[in-house]
């Protein structure tokens, strides 16, 4: 598969998982992450595309990175793989396991980006 067709394959995997098209990637960091990430791993088979997002989710919530959190919460309730209950009930499971003060952090994301997405559904 030339270079080219990897860029396509990861851009569709992209916007397929989140939901909006991918940004021109502006650097190496971004371009390598891209084609990895989206062009490799979340292509591969073995896996539903559900399962991986919550591997990801899992992952992300463990680090605490706020911005990616919400990302991906957000992919995950607007994709309609994923619903807000069952966003609740793994924030709950989360906290026995993670802890509660970053269980909290993630609980407080998913009711946020809830909310987001319930006010914009109301105004269209």
């Amino acid at each position: 598969m030339s270079d080219d067709e990897k860029r396509t394959r990861a851009k569709a995997m992209f916007e397929e998982v989140n939901g909006f098209p991918a940004p021109e990637p502006p650097d190496f960091f971004q371009e390598t992450s891209l084609d990895h990430v989206f062009g490799e791993v979340w292509t591969r088979p073995g896996l539903t595309k559900k399962e991986r997002r919550w591997i990801t989710l899992t992952t992300i919530a463990m680090t605490g990175a706020e911005t990616a959190m919400g990302v991906h919460v957000r992919s995950a309730l607007s994709s309609g793989e994923i619903t807000r209950e069952e966003m609740v009930e793994f924030a709950a499971h989360f906290a026995h396991y993670a802890g509660f003060p970053i269980a909290t952090q993630l609980y407080t994301t998913i009711a946020r980006v809830a909310a987001d997405l319930e006010a914009g559904a109301s105004e269209g």
